[in-house]
């Protein structure tokens, strides 16, 4: 398995702050539209499925925001390691996360086999205390 060395820390440092821009731009985009910056547009009369795709549209883009939010702080925590000398280091067992990985997923973070545990863990569930089961 071949592993990051501080070598690739230039190629590495390069493909974050390009990521970082995309997403950047991607939420800045989201938060102006294309059309609606200083613009008065009359409303629209709608129906019901004018409004049913409207809140569709809207709850699709909160998740892509909130996504690429997530994976924003995802590469600048990816930069702070780069910068400190920890980048390329599983952040739960401590072992190298295999070059491929961070090739396809600059700011992966954790190894192959720590994301799969993580991925198929399941669930917590907070237990209901007796006293409220109680009538």
């Amino acid at each position: 398995m071949k592993t990051y060395d501080s070598s690739q820390a230039q190629r590495f440092s390069q493909l974050l702050a390009e990521r970082e821009k995309e997403l950047r731009g991607l939420l800045h985009a989201s938060q102006y539209p294309l059309g609606t910056i200083g613009e008065d547009t009359p409303h629209e009369v709608m129906d019901f499925k004018d409004v049913a795709t409207e809140q569709i549209q809207s709850t699709i883009d909160d998740a892509k925001n909130e996504h690429a939010s997530v994976e924003l702080e995802q590469v600048l925590a990816a930069n702070r390691r780069l910068h400190d000398g920890s980048f390329g280091d599983c952040l739960n067992c401590g072992n190298a996360i295999d070059l491929r990985r961070l090739t396809a997923l600059p700011h992966a973070a954790l190894c192959t086999l720590c994301q799969t545990l993580q991925e198929h863990e399941p669930p917590r569930t907070k237990r209901r205390s007796t006293l409220n089961l109680k009538k």
